[in-house]
């Protein structure tokens, strides 16, 4: 039997044995890109372990934060904004923004709408400002946080919003897409927006709630 094995061996040449070392290792490096998902639920905290925070939308009363509640601007997306923070790995140099936000995410799945939109403004923005591209970024709610990857389909509908948002502002022309998912988080529902009121949004309303009910 142990003849026979080295026969097989003996089989393989050089280069059979460095395609299956190549096979082996693609497939290897597909399971760990596969293997945590673009967004994930996690217990909330509002920091980044083993990084350092090197800016804040406000002032931290420590010495060199000169650039500490700088408005950061990007002429390449024609983008600014000011990030809760961004923290900073201290060999790769890589760069990670965090969003807190003042309200509870209770059992979603998944983060509001848009704030998922607003943490890949800020994607688009410290990769404009810093020259790195943030692998990920985090939203922070008030009982769970969500670590969020820099993807192409979440840059992409952000570039898609903004598009939109311009032509509006210079066509005077846009359409709205109001949905239950889409309207509650939002500061205008109830209030100066006439969409919560559209059957569409009332029919999602009352269909979550038959279902928190069940």
């Amino acid at each position: 039997m142990a003849e026979l094995f080295k026969d097989i061996i003996s089989s393989f040449g050089m280069m059979d044995w460095a395609i299956i070392i190549v096979v082996c290792l693609l497939f290897f490096l597909l399971l760990i890109k596969k293997g945590k998902p673009n967004i994930q639920k996690m217990t909330a905290r509002d920091d980044v372990r083993g990084y350092s925070l090197i800016y804040a939308d406000q002032k931290q009363g420590k010495k060199h934060e000169e650039d500490f509640g700088k408005l950061l601007y990007s002429a390449k997306y024609e983008l600014q904004g000011k990030p809760d923070y961004v923290f900073q790995s201290p060999f790769l140099k890589k760069i990670v923004p965090v969003e807190l936000k003042s309200g509870e995410i209770d059992e979603e799945d998944m983060p509001h709408h848009g704030d998922l939109l607003q943490l890949g403004a800020y994607f688009l923005i410290l990769e404009d400002v810093y020259g790195q591209k943030p692998p990920f970024g985090r939203i922070v709610y008030q009982d769970y946080m969500f670590e969020i990857k820099n993807t192409a389909k979440i840059r992409n509908e952000v570039l898609d919003t903004m598009k939109e948002m311009r032509e509006m502002l210079q066509y005077g022309v846009g359409k709205a897409k109001p949905s239950f998912a889409n309207c509650r988080p939002c500061v205008c529902n109830g209030t100066v927006c006439q969409f919560s009121e559209t059957e569409i949004y009332k029919g999602e309303e009352e269909q979550d709630d038959s279902c928190r009910e069940e």
